[in-house]
């Protein structure tokens, strides 16, 4: 059997971008994939008859802060395919009916309470805390409160204010916040198809056992790999379970990681079935839903897309297409595509970095790599700086074993 110098399970921006490091370097690389595309997260679904239109079903969009990204794109020459999202706004959903956001400010709340910014940090705050500060708990409550959940797609108050947007430098050679061409997963394409990787899908690894400095993987087909080293680019909960068998310590503290989920269904439309003006998307105050996000970014000569974030459990599909149909104004025979996938984000509790000092200490010495979302937070770059960390912690392990 062949032995690799790693083999990275999961073919998420996370894994691929570890990848890409990892076969830069002239590492054997090879990458296993239980579903049958590149992305996790990035899912962009692309129109069969016409190539030119596509929505997304997980992220969405990206900036010109995401340096490490940017790094990646550029050596795989995609910064030509970069495409800016169109100036439309946000609009809340409010009672039935689409409101502006600012009317939904009392702005004298905020008057009072913005001076706090200046004093007050994100530091140990959850968000609920740290907003209510600035903003007040009025606007809170029917503003940031859905705008913020909206973003992360779970219920934001208890989440660590430090995690979200935090500041990076800007490449002012990019535009702000932009797509590609054939939306966000061709960014994860590209990757997955160097010929320095090897990358398989419809793999679904279903063991991992260490022995004698080697790592042994077996997926459900029954195939089996062998390799020097070993990263775990999947969801927490999957992390816990891989590594198990020959890491419980690292399994116990990955297993206290909690999951949220959401149930996107994202719908096409012709422009002439929809009489709603064009938008970014739509933040419900109250709603099955935690958001919706519009295509309208990237303008159609013939169809819109929207994609609906569900909370979890709520209501069926049914249910959901007679919801959508609603908030768009439109009957449900004129929903002429649906596409529903299952996200998985990680629901993080103030406190998070002791987590994170116990993962890494678990780590520490050791070729079992992690990356993924939940580490230094839920932002595309934060997911590709851990890559690029764990990438760096393995090539000192490497040199180590050659003095």
């Amino acid at each position: 059997m062949k032995q690799h110098d790693i083999i990275i399970i999961g073919a998420g921006i996370s894994g691929l971008s570890l990848a890409h490091y990892c076969a830069k370097s002239g590492l054997d690389t090879l990458v296993l994939e239980k579903n049958g595309r590149t992305g996790g997260t990035f899912y962009s679904y692309r129109l069969a008859e016409d190539a030119g239109f596509w929505i997304e079903l997980g992220a969405h969009t990206c900036y010109n802060s995401y340096g490490g990204l940017l790094s990646i794109m550029e050596e795989c020459k995609l910064l030509d395919r970069i495409l800016e999202r169109g100036k439309v706004g946000y609009k809340m959903l409010v009672s039935g009916k689409l409101k502006s956001i600012p009317s939904e400010l009392n702005f004298i709340e905020l008057l009072c309470s913005v001076p706090h910014i200046l004093t007050v940090k994100k530091e140990g705050r959850t968000m609920e805390s740290y907003y209510s500060s600035i903003a007040g708990k009025r606007n809170f409550d029917r503003v940031f409160g859905p705008a913020l959940s909206a973003v992360i797609s779970q219920k934001a108050n208890d989440f660590p204010a430090a995690i979200l947007f935090k500041k990076r430098p800007h490449r002012k050679d990019i535009r702000k916040n932009f797509t590609l061409a054939g939306g966000l997963q061709t960014i994860t394409d590209s990757i997955a198809a160097q010929p320095d990787i090897r990358f398989e899908s419809a793999k679904e690894v279903k063991t991992v056992t260490f022995s004698d400095d080697l790592f042994s993987v077996v997926t459900g087909d029954g195939t089996g790999y062998e390799s020097r080293s070993l990263a775990l680019a999947t969801p927490a909960s999957a992390a816990a379970e891989l590594s198990r068998t020959s890491f419980p310590e690292l399994s116990s503290v990955l297993s206290r990681i909690k999951i949220a989920v959401s149930d996107a269904v994202g719908v096409v439309v012709r422009k002439d079935k929809v009489s709603l003006s064009p938008l970014a998307g739509i933040i419900p105050a109250s709603d099955s839903f935690y958001s919706v996000v519009s295509r309208d970014v990237i303008p159609h000569n013939e169809y819109r897309g929207f994609t609906f974030h569900f909370k979890p459990g709520l209501i069926d599909r049914d249910a959901k297409l007679t919801r959508i149909a609603e908030v768009l104004g439109i009957g449900e025979l004129a929903i002429e595509c649906v596409i529903t996938t299952e996200n998985l984000v990680p629901f993080l509790s103030v406190g998070h970095e002791r987590l994170l000092g116990e993962i890494d200490a678990q780590l520490t010495g050791k070729k079992i790599l992690v990356t993924g979302n939940y580490l230094l937070g839920l932002a595309i770059e934060d997911c590709v700086l851990r890559s690029r960390s764990e990438f760096s912690r393995l090539k000192s392990l490497l040199k180590r074993d050659t003095i």
